[in-house]
């Protein structure tokens, strides 16, 4: 089985989307072995930012000198993302043997599984092959019955909370925050950045859980003075951090890292020293978060994907604006709050505005979003021709703003040769 027969046959034998529960994936790796309960590590929840605090925890503990498996989703360009071995994503050929050996077992076991938890198996399989000593997960959606959540870590991590999937979670931040939290296990160090109405939740399920909590603005705390970032946990205190990663609000999301770390070190029994957290967290990498990708005219490009996350760029992007001519390149997908993400980019101090949808079966029709755009604005499909028509318009001086939907930062990037090759078409689109 090749490469575009491995994707083709996960298309083929497994459901579109997301199915919420647990039991298809449990049954699927029993039939592996159980890869996951051979695995230490962290497990990262989070309405925004979850990314980020993976990458950022990666970083430090191969700083450290660890093995490290970084499970992630959803991916840019290709697929191979969403399981890296130390610093590369697998080959080709290792994600096309991790495919057959996971549909084996799911043909063996009777399993009918979602594309999202054949991936789940194929990480968590990955991770105990290639004999990683620390493993770092990012959840798909919510906690409590996505498909990684069969997985015990030891370290769990909930870095926000907010609207978002509420068909899913749930119409309140508190519903939200309860289904988030529920990776908190039994034993585990339970870290929060969360805020508002989702805390007390938070607390309440950490508590349940039977699990020690350290909570953002408390035990933990991340400041920027300067250029560089104080960090504060229970076990350490270290000031002007540099940041591989770009953005404010990746302030707060260093210190949860850090924090995890701390959490890794005493769960291994091995504490990562002042010189790795420092030098993990300037040498992490984060593609396509606040990343200006081209020039002449700048291309900028954001994965925010709800007004939250659109909030917590507002400042950079018009920062990023101001004193050119900037275009928005904007996509989402129907079921996130695009009316709301509009609504905040309206703010800015654009010259015109493209709509486009990304090649995923949830994307929303550009011309809905024009309706809901209070200015003028243009509608072209495919992305690529959307990218060029903005950057037309923004002028070889100018900048555009791409933002919206992961998806619609990967077409871009895919389209400025940038990421691993795009992955070969098949004939399924993924639908998360």
């Amino acid at each position: 089985m090749d490469y575009r027969e491995a994707l083709a046959a996960l298309a083929a034998s497994s459901r579109p989307g997301m199915r919420l529960g647990l039991d298809s994936t449990r049954a699927l790796c029993r039939a592996l072995g159980d890869p996951q309960d051979q695995l230490q590590g962290v497990l990262v929840a989070g309405t925004n930012g979850k990314g980020s605090v993976c990458a950022l925890v990666a970083a430090i503990a191969r700083a450290s000198g660890l093995r490290v498996a970084l499970l992630t989703k959803p991916h840019l360009t290709s697929y191979r993302e969403r399981v890296q071995l130390g610093e590369r994503p697998v080959t080709e050929e290792e994600f096309s043997e991790l495919a057959f050996r996971t549909l084996e077992a799911a043909r063996r076991g009777g399993v009918d599984a979602t594309h999202h938890e054949l991936l789940t198996a194929m990480g968590f399989l990955a991770a105990r092959e290639w004999g990683a000593e620390v493993t770092v997960c990012e959840v798909g959606l919510g906690g409590r019955l996505d498909a990684t959540n069969v997985w015990d870590g030891g370290v769990a991590v909930v870095v926000s909370v907010g609207l978002d999937h509420q068909a899913q979670l749930g119409n309140t931040v508190a519903q939200i925050a309860a289904e988030k939290a529920a990776i908190f296990k039994p034993g585990d160090l339970a870290i929060s950045g969360a805020r508002g109405e989702a805390l007390p939740v938070v607390r309440a399920a950490a508590a349940e859980a039977g699990a020690e909590l350290w909570q953002l603005g408390e035990q933990i705390d991340g400041a920027w003075e300067g250029a560089g970032l104080r960090v504060r946990t229970p076990a350490r205190e270290l000031a002007a951090l540099s940041l591989g990663v770009t953005g404010q609000v990746q302030g707060a999301n260093a210190a949860l890292a850090v924090a995890a770390a701390d959490g890794l070190g005493r769960l291994l029994g091995a504490e990562m020293d002042e010189g790795a957290v420092r030098r993990g967290l300037e040498g992490a990498r984060w593609p396509g978060r606040l990343e200006e990708v081209a020039s002449c005219p700048a291309v900028l490009v954001d994965a925010a994907h709800n007004p939250a996350a659109v909030e917590a760029v507002l400042g950079e992007l018009r920062a990023a604006a101001r004193g050119r001519r900037t275009v928005l390149l904007f996509g989402s997908m129907g079921d996130h709050d695009h009316l709301g993400m509009l609504a905040r980019l309206s703010s800015l101090p654009l010259e015109a505005a493209v709509f486009t949808r990304a090649d995923a079966i949830r994307a929303v029709d550009p011309e809905v979003l024009a309706r809901e755009w209070p200015g003028g604005s243009e509608r072209l499909e495919p992305a690529a021709a959307a990218l060029s028509r903005a950057r037309e318009l923004a002028g070889p001086e100018g900048a555009v703003i791409a933002l919206g939907s992961i998806y619609l930062v990967g077409e871009v990037m895919a389209e400025l040769g940038l990421g691993l090759p795009p992955d070969p078409k098949v004939a399924w689109r993924p639908a998360f």
